[in-house]
């Protein structure tokens, strides 16, 4: 064997390693298709693009050979369309051209408007600290009651409960409160201090037991306009506070959604801008005929807009025999409507410079002699 073909047989065996190792990098190799192979790798990554529900019925065993096989299907699929020139069909290009898009403007919103929107830590500290009472659930109870006639037998039943009789098998028997002696006096859901009592309503002197007792410790008889109640706890929770690590990315979303319309307005007015967006609707206007934008003109009551649309007639018809008019218009309304006479005296005398020889030269004169006094022109300029 001559040296150099040992050498390339060394080098042929250190490239075989490598390619061994890499493929040991990517995974285990489930499948192949041609020199392609589908690792578990390849697997993971497509998994982790899937909703939660879809990976459930991909975690079996028979779900993961389903899904190997998927892959492997997908893969000659592709192989094929390509040898049959599908990838170069108009198309094809045409869909791909759009998904870029769509690609493109799903990133811009994430790494620039949403980005932007989403608060800083301190803005979603402040408002934790601001909002605190919507992270809290308040002190509340569980609780039931007896209710009867007379004193006296609130404290017979007392003592029948002191000896062991059962509180809900009493109330059923003897309890007044027909909505509550079938739960065996229990009050419905959660009694707070600030809320009504279900079914009873607003009853101070029970609130103040019932947040006064212990869990399981039964109250002596209590007095209200219903007549006599024996109250007893079931359960007593204190009040608690959301912590803030478990509620701030529940806030910075909240924050970011009301940000965000603000920021995206903001942000595609100026990218309108940066790229001279013009709108055809725009367009179509400025093509209007020289008697429809004249009247326009003479019909706006708004001054500015009315020299807006004089300065358009004459930019866009400016051998139009009304353009003299136009140019006059706009001196007389920039005196006469908005008494910005610096300005106005600038386009009189461009006016006489332009028209020196027409029938409103003399009136341009007058107001360049009188507009500033407050004397009042006899020519009708429309």
């Amino acid at each position: 064997m001559s040296k150099s073909t040992a050498i390339w047989i060394i080098t042929g065996i250190i490239l075989m390693l490598c390619l061994s190792c890499a493929q040991e990098e990517q995974g285990q190799g489930l499948a192949k298709v041609g020199g392609y192979v589908i690792t578990e790798q390849t697997l993971q990554d497509r998994l982790e693009k899937m909703p939660p529900f879809m990976k459930q019925q991909l975690a079996t065993p028979e779900g993961r050979q389903r899904f190997v096989e998927a892959l492997v299907e997908e893969e000659v699929i592709v192989r094929e369309a390509r040898k049959r020139g599908f990838d170069d069909t108009e198309e094809f290009k045409d869909e791909m051209k759009q998904r870029e898009r769509d690609m493109l403007v799903r990133l811009f919103y994430e790494r620039v408007i949403q980005a932007e929107a989403t608060p800083p830590d301190s803005e979603v500290v402040a408002y934790y600290e601001s909002h605190i009472r919507d992270y809290s659930t308040p002190e509340y109870a569980r609780a039931r009651h007896i209710l009867v006639d007379t004193r006296k037998q609130a404290i017979e039943l007392k003592s029948r409960l002191e000896s062991g009789a059962d509180f809900g098998e009493l109330a059923e028997e003897y309890s007044l409160d027909e909505q509550t002696k079938r739960r065996k006096g229990v009050f419905p859901g959660r009694i707070e201090r600030e809320a009504p009592i279900g079914g009873l309503g607003n009853v101070p002197e029970l609130k103040e037991a019932i947040f006064s007792l212990e869990v399981g410790e039964v109250s002596e008889p209590i007095k209200t306009d219903m007549g006599y109640h024996l109250v007893r706890v079931d359960e007593r929770s204190p009040e608690t506070v959301r912590p803030y690590e478990e509620v701030k990315a529940e806030i910075s979303k909240v924050l970011t959604n009301t940000r965000q319309q603000g920021v995206r307005d903001r942000i595609l007015e100026e990218l309108k801008s940066d790229y001279n967006v013009v709108y055809l609707s725009e367009s179509e206007e400025r093509a209007r005929t020289p008697e429809e934008l004249f009247a326009m003109a003479s019909e706006e009551s708004d001054p500015r807009k009315k020299i807006e649309y004089y300065k358009e007639f004459i930019e866009t018809y400016p051998a139009n025999d009304r353009a003299y008019e136009a140019k006059f218009m706009i001196g007389f309304t920039l005196a006469e409507d908005l008494t910005d006479y610096d300005a106005a005296e600038k386009e009189f005398r461009e006016f006489l410079a332009k028209y020196p020889d027409n029938d409103l030269s003399d009136d341009a004169n007058w107001m360049l002699e009188n507009m500033r006094s407050g004397a009042q022109p006899e020519f009708a300029p429309e």
